[in-house]
């Protein structure tokens, strides 16, 4: 008995783990060294190309409002994990996990789950200190056009990210970014977004670990 309930936590570990990697690590997508503009069923679709791994594509939506929070989504469609949906109702910068105020997700054919957004892991770089530098407008040409931006550049200890900007395409306004080892670039961009995951989601809740009976001494 003590033994299944040892493999029932170790499952719960693992489940957990795994949906908090899907939602904030690669599924979710690379950040964004721009401003976040929300306006709704804006959108930008972008090809990721990264040393060592395939390209990849995630499409930045965003999808809807309720009051004064929007409906943030991201597809993101890799060869090893396939299309992988998150959707998240934000106040703010979904970068910023404070601003999160639900989110669900959809891996491939499996049903939309809803994850409680206390299961959520920060994600890699949220809360680093780095410095900003405009490094001035320039002129570049991405498979989406050709767009007169401003570049930006990011610094902090462990990485420098170099951004060009444009305001009219949302909601980040990327053209392109790139760093030492990963490339991003607009394929392209629009208006008239709407959400894919269509079903209602289902509520994702931990198992409760089955309960062990005390044993009794033997007299």
């Amino acid at each position: 008995m003590r033994k299944i309930a040892f493999l029932v936590f170790i499952g719960i570990g693992l489940i957990t783990t795994s949906l908090s990697y899907a939602q904030l690590g690669k599924s979710a997508g690379p950040r964004f060294y721009s401003e976040f503009k929300p306006v709704v069923g804006g959108w930008s679709e972008y090809q990721i190309t990264t040393k060592g791994e395939p390209p990849s594509k995630i499409k930045v939506a965003i999808v809807g409002k309720e009051g004064e929070a929007y409906w943030y989504e991201t597809v993101m469609e890799t060869k090893k994990e396939g299309k992988v949906i998150t959707k998240m109702l934000v106040s703010g910068n979904p970068e910023d996990q404070k601003n999160v105020k639900r989110m669900i997700f959809k891996m491939g054919n499996e049903p939309a789950m809803e994850m409680s957004v206390q299961m959520m892991q920060p994600s890699k770089g949220e809360g680093r200190p780095g410095k900003l530098i405009d490094k001035g407008v320039e002129t570049i040409k991405v498979p989406a056009g050709t767009f007169k931006c401003q570049h930006m550049q990011y610094q902090d200890q462990e990485e420098v990210v170099d951004a060009w900007v444009y305001k009219d395409v949302y909601p980040y306004g990327l053209i392109k970014s790139q760093s030492k080892d990963t490339e991003m670039v607009l394929i392209g961009y629009g208006t008239g977004a709407k959400t894919q995951i269509t079903e209602t989601p289902q509520k994702f809740e931990i198992p409760q670990m089955p309960q062990i009976p005390e044993r009794r001494p033997r007299r």
